[in-house]
């Protein structure tokens, strides 16, 4: 059995001003509860109890044992809670307290919370409906019911918590009402209605047709009271609405038709529509590819139809009206829809003019909206060096025509000044003009020199259209004379020097000289200035003569370091004292006296003026005595024997000759042909040999003793 829960909440009041006695020493006498009844999930007070004078309430959630609470409970409403007094789930207990003595025993409060009828129709057949319902906390009602509308059958009703309808006939309606009989007043009554079933053979259908969709506001067909199979009823709604589609509802007579079946017609309403057209351009330009009017409109279910005029013109400028006309049989909101193209004329945009430029200025982009507001692009490319005409060509759809413009571009003129003439190294420069022949004005940078040769570079002023211009100075370097004819030491009585007046160099150079001619009768230095002629960029030089004394070179010796030392050196002394030149055997001169690491042998020397005022003077058996490092005894011509031929004038020298053991192999002398290499014929190995030699040097005797290789 379904139960739909109807809520009652009993409340027991409790009357606590029944006599102070029994809130005294001694327990008070036991309440009769009182109930109050709540509907399932209605809202819920407090409970309420009134205490004695004086007295204060405690509330408890059981009869005995547990925590009180002095503020009042409210019942739950949520869940259902039924039984008899006393076994419901839901009881409260309320106590007071006077004087600190709590009566006894606790007062229960009953709460109780009832379902709802619930009333429905449980089993239905051809001639009866049984109709059930809740009954829970609930045992006594009323009935009434009706028949096809009859006259109402009244009663009432105890258990079971059902009842049926008995002696029905096929395809009739009961309506039966149930009311709760007692205090629980928050039951309310209940009424359902059922209609017994009919058997197949008896079941019959209206057969209406269809009603065909149709516009809004167009007149509605009449919906007949019979169908045409004979079965009369009525409708809901009763006539149909032009403006909205909507289902009508035909209901058979219950009593003529009782098995008869209901039958639903769907009208369908069909708005009116306003042809729109999305692809129609509101404005066109003149002379421009004229839009095609389409015959579909752009609504999502498209209006087909007609214009006039039929085709659009762009030749003439202003607003056309075409009017369109749906073809018949559509559901439009107007017979005609009128939509107006304008025509607008093409206008030339317009731009402010490009000044000219200079050929290679810098050239700003040219903007791409115009003065009158048109967009666009711009062709060919900017060019800064040739005066060009660009074409400005406007973005589609604009209604503007193209437009040109010519951007004069200046060629850019050198400017020309007169050549300046070259300089000598330190002759002042004027300034440079700052005007140029041809007229453009300017400022030249670097500064000026008038050391060395440069190139100024002339820049014009801003918007002159001129080009830089180069212009070189020369500045010639000043030449210094030399002369290579003038001596710088001439002999004391020479004949006198007269100095020339031109240059050794070429081209020449010409002057005059201060003193003019060279007096060599005054002995040492002079100086003598040559001053050249002007225009020929050469400086004034001084040049020192000095004028020598004659034959002052009388004798000339020498000295040798002592024989056998590692560095021979030949020192030559020069008498008298004078600037002389100095002559190792054909070697060349130095004006050294030394010689150093001389080779053995004899040698000759040479001492001569430097300055040619003496006769020179030669020397010759300068002897340097040594002896050789090795010697190849191989019969090449070279080196084959050794020997200290520097001593040959020395017939009484001797040279022993011993092996590394310190044995004797040879004897020779300096005047002789000196050692082969052999001991007894027979060669002797490469190795090293030592030697002893006695000699005289400035007439004292002497010995030495070193060693020699022989290489094979």
């Amino acid at each position: 059995m379904k139960k739909n829960i109807l809520l009652f909440v009993f409340v027991c009041f409790v009357n606590l001003l029944l006599g102070s006695s029994i809130f005294g020493q001694t327990a008070p006498p036991t309440p009769n509860p009182q109930f109050l009844y709540y509907c399932l999930n209605e809202p819920a007070v407090p409970l309420v109890a009134t205490p004695s004078g004086g007295g204060t309430l405690r509330w408890y959630a059981a009869a005995t044992g547990g925590t009180f609470s002095t503020t009042a409970p409210t019942p739950p409403t949520a869940t259902a809670a039924t039984g008899t007094p006393g076994s419901s789930p839901l009881t409260y207990y309320v106590t007071q307290v006077i004087g600190g003595v709590e009566s006894t025993p606790r007062t229960e409060i009953y709460v109780y919370v009832n379902q709802k009828l619930d009333l429905f129709c449980q089993t239905i057949t051809p001639n009866s409906i049984k109709f059930d319902f809740a009954n829970t906390g609930q045992s006594s009602f009323t009935y009434s019911y009706t028949v096809d509308g009859g006259t109402p059958v009244t009663g009432t009703h105890t258990a079971p918590s059902n009842f049926t309808v008995l002696g029905l006939n096929e395809g009739q309606t009961v309506v039966f009402t149930l009311t709760a009989v007692g205090a629980k007043t928050c039951v309310t009554p209940e009424t359902t209605s059922c209609r017994t079933t009919c058997s197949p053979a008896n079941i019959k259908t209206p057969d209406f047709p269809a009603i065909a969709p149709f516009c809004s506001g167009s007149v509605t067909p009449i919906l007949a009271p019979t169908s045409p199979n004979g079965i009369t009823g009525t409708w809901s709604p009763v006539i149909i609405n032009n403006t909205t589609s909507g289902s009508y509802v035909f209901t058979p007579n219950p009593t003529l038709f009782p098995c008869a079946t209901t039958q639903t017609l769907n009208v369908t309403v069909t708005p009116l529509v306003t042809p729109t057209f999305t692809g129609i351009p509101a404005t066109v330009c003149q002379n421009a590819t004229a839009p095609i009017l389409p015959t579909s409109s752009s609504n999502a279910t498209p209006i087909t139809g007609t214009w006039s005029p039929p085709v659009v013109s762009t030749t003439v400028s202003g607003p056309t009206p075409y009017t369109f006309t749906p073809n018949p049989g559509q559901c439009v909101s107007s017979p005609t829809t009128v939509v107006t193209i304008t025509v607008n004329p093409n206008i030339t945009p317009t731009f402010t003019q490009v000044p000219a430029i200079c050929s290679g200025a810098a050239l700003s982009a040219l903007p791409t909206t115009s003065n009158n507001s048109f967009t666009g692009t711009w062709s060919p490319a900017l060019n800064n060096t040739a005066t060009t005409t660009y074409t400005f060509t406007p973005t589609a759809g604009q209604c503007a025509t193209t437009a040109t413009m010519i951007i004069t571009v200046t060629p850019n003129a050198t400017p020309t000044f007169t050549v300046v003439s070259p300089i000598c190294t330190g002759t002042p420069l004027a300034p440079l003009p700052t005007i140029s022949n041809n007229g453009y004005t300017g400022t030249w940078s670097p500064a000026l020199n008038n050391t060395a040769t440069t190139t100024y570079t002339f820049t014009p002023t801003a918007g002159q259209c001129a080009t830089t211009a180069n212009l070189t100075i020369t500045v010639n370097p000043l030449r210094t004379p030399t002369f290579t004819t003038i001596p710088a030491t001439v002999c004391e009585n020479d004949p006198v020097l007269v100095l020339p007046t031109s240059s050794s160099d070429i081209p020449a150079i010409t002057g005059a000289w201060s003193p003019a001619t060279v007096d060599t009768s005054v002995l040492g230095p002079n100086d003598y200035v040559f001053t050249p002629n002007p225009g020929q960029c050469a400086a004034t030089i001084t040049q020192s003569i000095t004028v020598s004394s004659s034959n002052t070179l009388v004798d000339v010796n020498w000295t040798v370091t002592e024989a056998f030392a590692k560095n021979q050196i030949v020192t030559i002394n020069a008498t008298a004292a004078g600037d002389y030149l100095y002559q190792l055997d054909d070697g060349p001169f130095q004006e050294s006296p030394i010689f150093e690491n001389v080779s053995l042998g004899p040698h000759s020397i040479t001492v001569q003026d430097k300055n040619g005022c003496s006769l020179p003077i030669t020397r010759n058996n300068v002897l340097v005595v040594n002896y050789p490092k090795f010697f190849t005894p191989n019969n090449d011509g070279y080196n084959d024997t050794w020997n200290i031929f520097a001593l040959q004038d020395q017939s009484s020298s001797k040279i022993l000759i011993f092996d590394r053991y310190g044995k004797l192999l040879k004897e020779i002398f300096p005047n002789g042909s000196g050692w082969d290499g052999t001991y007894i014929g027979q060669p002797m190995p490469a190795n090293d040999y030592w030697f002893s030699i006695e000699y005289t040097e400035q007439d004292i005797p002497k010995k030495f003793k070193s060693h020699f290789s022989l290489k094979r």
